[in-house]
Order: structure tokens, then C-alpha cells, then sequence
């Protein structure tokens, strides 16, 4: 049964992996049709049509190698370590050191390069465009051969400073704001080159958008710049780094952060009109303000949950029904299972309609987040298969983490009146 929700009469159908214990239910997207597939990809989208020249330069990956520091270069100055940087910019190192991006050469990443597919020196090469893009974090150079200036200890520190703003050892970044107080003079490291594409969404899309890529069923694996540029939020104006870089802080939130999500869908309950001996209600997250699908990437997992609990507050038995919100594919096969994530301005529905269970005193719902739902069963099966030691730590390492990042991400409680 289903009540009354916002978007109109007309839905379009999701294919869903349910948990329950009735017929599997559809999710029901509520918002005008569309006739494109969510997140497709139009021939258009090309890296350096979308980059333009510079960006185009500026992220050729692996970064080039920075060669020899300016003369008059203190040792400070020819630092490529994020720590050194913080000197002089504290508040921007603090925020860095706590996000992803300085994570970004995490325990799951740097496992699999020790053994497995990715571990060839060329697939090394790959994964860390990216994850720890400079040419001294490489430990093979452009001829997969070992890099004699790999530092070891920028590497494990993921996407530093210098991979978004040194290039050859000369600094840039965004224009000065306009209520910054007077430059020091004279400047550190010969100053710095302002570009105006550091405050765009096409200065993130290198590493958050797969070019030249027809992915599965027509998506590219990482498709969220191209969500992006679909959305209201772009047609408003606002850029990627309005939402993950408010007044140009350097924490990169996104969906391992509650209050981020939070803030950006709305859920409700809607309780099915009284009558007869049945429970009903309609569960529906609108995707409100986050500027591309939800969620983007593979990765993620949101779960909609309905329940039955007793006094206590405990679920009830063959009461609940769950559906699944995100992007299965089966990368082995080339095979999308199913896509039921909710693009900006739409939303999902989850309908419950079960007979009262003994003892049942109110009516349950949440939504579950598990932002890295997909790598937990990557590193559950690469512990199975695993030999070298310092692999296997760092991935179970990463399983730990992984399991730790599910939160929930709303809870809502109604009385069931009346019962035994």
C-alpha cells in the first residue's frame, strides 16, 4: 500500500535488491520520466574539450617530475611534504590531514599493489594518477622500471598538496578573496599562479569523471562529473567545490560523512490510512540537494528499512522489508546488475503493507548507510586468496575500516496503536 508523496503521479520503476520476506518490491522513483538512462553518457564528453588547455596540462598522470628546485630555493621551498606546507598554511593542512585525500593511499589500495591484478608495475602506475599522483610517489617510472626518486614517505600520505598545486616547482591555486588580508612580502617559492579553474567542477573531474570509457550499460564506472553537469545545481552555477569545499576548506565530505548527507536528502514516513489488521507506511528519500546521483560511485550502499518492534523496541520477526539504493555491477563480466540510485531532484519510494505482528507496538523505519559496501566484499575475497603477509595486514586492515564506516543515517519511530 502506498500513501500520498511529493513528485506527482508519474514514477518510474527501479529495479531493486530487496531483503524480505514477501515478494520482492519495487522502488519507485517519484518525477516526470525521463527517456535517457540515469548517468548516461553523451558522445560529447571529452577530457580535453571539457578540461581545456591548461587543466588538460595541468593533469597529465602520472604527475611529470618536479626536476631541480629554482636557484635561491631554500629547502623549505623545495619541500614536496604536505607537513612543510602546513607551516605556513596550518589551517589547510589540519583540514587536509583529516580527509580523504590525504587517505587516498589507503590500506585497501596499497594492499593490492603489494599482490594480485594490480600489483604489475604498470597497474601501479594506474591506480596512483589519482591516489598519490606525483612522479615521486611512483616507485616505477614511465618505463615500469624502478623510480630511483620515489619517496616512500610521500606516497603513503595519497593525494598531497603538491598534486593539485606544484608543477615544476612552480605553485598555483585560486584567485586571492576578496577580505584576505595583505601578502607577506616577499613571497615564499617565487609566489604562487592564479587560475580561475580551481574554484570548477572541471578542475575535479580528471580524477572524479572516466573519459573515453563506455563502462557498463552505457556508464562509465565513475560518471559523476557528467551527473554533475546534468543537474540544477549546475545550471544554477554552483560548483562541485560549493558543496565539498564551503568557503574553500580543504575536508573534501562527502558520503562517509552523516551531516553531509543529511543535509542534502530528506526523509519521511508516511503512515498508510488506519484499517483492518495490516501495517502500512511508505518510506521516501528525495535526493534534494546532492549535485549528481545518489550515491555517485559503485561503491556505496544506502539500504531503506521497515519494521515491526515490540515494547522494547526490539524487531519483530518476518517483519521487515528492505530495499537497496546504489549501482551493482559485476566488473568481471562487464554486467550491470541493477542501478537504483536517485539522480538530483528525484526521489525512491519503499512501500510496507504486512499483517501486525503479535506483540508489535511501533513501526520502524531508518536508512543505513555503508559507504564502502563494495569494497568489503572485495577485501573479504582477497583474504581468502592473499599469500604475502604484509598484504594480508594492510587489507584486513582496510576490511576493519570499511566495516566501520556504516552509520545510520536517519531513524524514525511511530506508535502502533491498540495490540495485545
Amino acid at each position: 500500500m502506498a500513501s500520498e508523496v511529493p513528485g506527482g503521479s508519474r514514477k518510474r520503476k527501479l529495479v531493486l535488491s530487496c531483503c524480505c520476506l514477501v515478494s520482492a518490491l519495487a522502488l519507485a522513483a517519484c518525477g516526470d520520466e525521463r527517456s535517457d538512462d540515469p548517468g548516461s553518457v553523451t558522445p560529447g564528453l571529452e577530457r580535453d574539450a571539457v578540461l581545456g588547455p591548461f587543466l588538460a596540462a595541468h593533469w597529465t598522470l602520472p604527475v611529470l617530475p618536479q626536476g631541480a628546485p629554482p636557484e635561491g630555493f631554500s629547502t623549505a621551498e623545495a619541500s614536496l611534504d604536505p607537513a612543510t606546507c602546513g607551516a605556513c598554511h596550518p589551517e589547510q593542512y589540519a583540514q587536509w590531514s583529516g580527509s580523504l585525500h590525504a587517505a587516498a593511499y589507503s590500506p585497501g589500495l596499497a594492499g593490492q599493489l603489494i599482490e594480485g591484478g594490480l600489483a604489475h608495475p604498470l597497474q601501479v602506475r594506474n591506480c596512483q594518477r589519482c591516489h598519490a599522483p606525483l612522479a615521486e610517489q611512483q616507485p616505477f617510472d614511465a618505463a615500469l622500471r624502478p623510480n630511483a626518486a620515489l619517496d616512500v614517505g610521500l606516497r603513503a600520505q595519497g593525494l598531497i598538496c603538491a598534486g593539485c598545486h606544484v608543477r615544476g616547482y612552480r605553485t598555483l591555486g585560486p584567485p586571492r578573496r576578496a577580505d584576505a588580508g595583505p601578502q607577506a612580502e616577499p613571497l615564499p617559492h617565487g609566489g604562487f599562479e592564479i587560475r580561475g579553474e580551481y574554484l570548477e567542477s572541471r578542475f575535479c573531474a580528471e580524477c572524479h569523471q572516466f573519459f573515453d570509457d563506455a563502462g557498463v550499460n552505457g556508464k562509465p564506472i565513475e560518471n559523476t562529473f557528467w551527473e554533475w553537469a546534468q543537474s540544477p545545481q549546475a545550471a544554477a552555477g554552483r560548483q562541485c567545490q560549493d558543496c565539498h569545499m564551503p568557503d574553500r576548506a580543504h575536508l573534501w565530505r562527502g558520503i562517509h560523512d552523516r551531516e553531509m548527507v543529511r543535509q542534502a536528502v530528506e526523509i519521511e514516513l508516511f503512515p498508510a490510512k488506519p484499517g483492518g489488521d495490516g501495517v502500512g507506511a511508505s518510506l521516501v528519500l528525495q535526493n534534494r540537494d546532492v549535485g549528481h546521483a545518489f550515491p555517485t560511485y559503485i561503491t556505496p550502499r544506502v539500504f531503506l528499512e521497515i519494521y515491526q518492534a515490540d515494547a522494547e523496541g526490539a524487531e519483530l520477526p518476518d517483519t521487515l522489508v528492505a530495499g537497496t539504493i546504489g549501482r551493482e555491477v559485476d566488473l568481471a563480466r562487464g554486467e550491470e546488475i541493477f542501478d537504483t540510485r536517485v539522480l538530483p531532484g528525484e526521489s525512491v519510494r519503499l512501500d510496507y503493507e504486512l499483517p501486525r505482528a503479535a506483540g508489535a507496538r511501533e513501526l520502524v523505519a531508518r536508512v543505513r548507510v555503508e559507504p564502502d559496501y563494495h569494497y568489503r566484499g572485495v577485501f573479504a575475497q582477497l583474504l581468502e586468496t592473499l599469500s604475502d603477509s604484509r598484504a594480508r595486514e594492510l587489507i584486513g586492515e582496510a576490511a576493519r575500516r570499511a566495516a566501520a564506516s556504516a552509520y545510520v543515517l536517519e531513524e524514525i519511530r511511530q506508535p502502533l496503536g491498540g495490540g495485545d
